[in-house]
């Protein structure tokens, strides 16, 4: 069965870097380019995984994360927190928050399959 990512990003390039590793490791993806979308994709779409950046314009990706998590239709959902941002509590903040994890761009691409392959249907 194939596994569907979904990539909450507001930087394109990164967006398709991710979303070429990804699908050459056999999953799905889809991509948002802000908060708001993402909550709406992740609804609809009912992904195994986000991949969620923190700094976007509108909504960042702490209230993006918030708000997936506070609603039953998506907090079951694993978000691993995608941040090119060295945050010092980052790691603790994402987990304390519901986050499955923490992974910092730029990326190992097997590092970043190994991360997708643990968490992704991992539902809560």
């Amino acid at each position: 069965m194939e596994r569907t990512v979904l990539i909450i990003e507001d930087e394109k390039l990164i967006i398709v870097s991710t979303q070429m590793v990804l699908e050459a490791a056999g999953f799905r993806v889809e991509s948002a380019v802000n908060g708001e979308e993402g909550i709406q994709k992740a609804k609809s779409l009912r992904p195994d995984l986000v991949l969620l950046d923190i700094m976007m314009p509108g909504i960042d990706g702490w209230e993006t994360l918030t708000r997936l998590k506070r609603d039953p239709e998506t907090s079951g959902i694993p978000v691993i927190i995608f941040t090119a941002r060295e945050h010092a509590r980052g790691h603790q903040k994402s987990s304390e928050m519901g986050a499955a994890d923490y992974f910092r761009k730029p990326f190992e691409p097997d590092e970043l399959i190994e991360l997708v392959e643990k968490h992704a249907g991992q539902r809560v």
